[in-house]
């Protein structure tokens, strides 16, 4: 007796699972699948002379062709050379249904956009739609902001201050970022460095002034928005991060991996030697 009551259990189960999965079918809409794992974009944003931005009232915005917006705030110092992220929430698109309104799928296009105050900014890499690439992966995309007419990368704005500085009337079109107009250093190598009001005259040195115990001590000028690393090497081929400290930092205080300039500054950094200890390591940095 009980054997048969329990069969009849089951298969009325088994009917009402049915009749359930066919009432979905009918008349409801199917059930999202789970979120994939988001995609990271990145990267930095100059305004039209170069300068990282660093306000919190600007916005990077994603912008898909369906549409679909994500925003983000600037985060000034974040990471060495990098001043925003989105997370992109992700579906698999294996229904027709997304897991959340703003989510997209591998292979959505979309541009991106730059407010600053109530000024909405196509940068000049957004020309065309880029293709969102896959749910766990990243892309770096670095944005410039103003003009570009001549196809360079560097805003007309920055080019025509220099110009001016180096006092020629050299066209645009005469131009490109290769260009070595003074001072040894392309244009684009000027553009990123950010001399101070385009002098050529004051070049960018990194020096070693001495040592705290078996530490090197170097200084350079850093300018707003710009992060620096240091690197080592033994061979001057294969160079290493290396860590370091400020002079201002509190004993104790975790060694860093890069410097974030909030300001134009000189700046003082006692460099960890690379451990074992080698007979010379060379030094360089790094600026992003």
């Amino acid at each position: 007796m009980n054997i048969l009551l329990n069969s009849r259990k089951i298969s009325l189960q088994i009917l009402m699972a049915a009749v359930a999965i066919w009432s979905l079918g009918q008349g409801q809409s199917a059930v999202a699948m789970p979120p994939a794992p988001y995609h990271l974009i990145y990267g930095l944003v100059r305004d039209q002379y170069g300068t990282p931005l660093s306000s919190s009232s600007s916005l990077v915005i994603l912008q898909a062709q369906s549409g679909t917006q994500l925003t983000a705030q600037f985060l000034p110092g974040f990471a060495a050379g990098i001043n925003y992220q989105i997370k992109v929430p992700m579906d698999s698109g294996q229904t027709p249904v997304l897991y959340r309104p703003d989510a997209l799928i591998e292979s959505n296009e979309f541009t991106m956009l730059v407010t600053v105050g109530t000024t909405t900014n196509i940068p000049i890499e957004m020309t065309n739609f880029v293709m969102l690439g896959q749910p766990g992966g990243s892309t770096r995309i670095d944005l410039t902001l103003g003009v570009d007419s001549n196809g360079d990368g560097i805003p007309d704005a920055w080019e025509n201050a220099y110009l001016t500085a180096l006092g020629t009337n050299i066209p645009l079109s005469s131009i490109n970022a290769n260009s070595i107009l003074a001072g040894g250093l392309t244009l684009w190598q000027a553009y990123l460095q950010g001399l101070p009001v385009f002098d050529p005259g004051v070049p960018f040195r990194v020096t070693l002034i001495g040592f705290d115990g078996t530490y090197p001590v170097i200084a350079f000028p850093a300018m707003t928005g710009r992060s620096y690393t240091v690197l080592g090497s033994s061979d001057l081929n294969t160079w290493t991060p290396l860590l370091f400290n400020l002079p201002t930092d509190a004993p104790g205080a975790p060694a860093r991996s890069f410097f974030y300039s909030s300001t134009i500054q000189n700046v003082e950094l006692q460099v960890s030697p690379p451990a074992p200890a080698t007979n010379a390591t060379y030094l360089k940095l790094l600026l992003q």
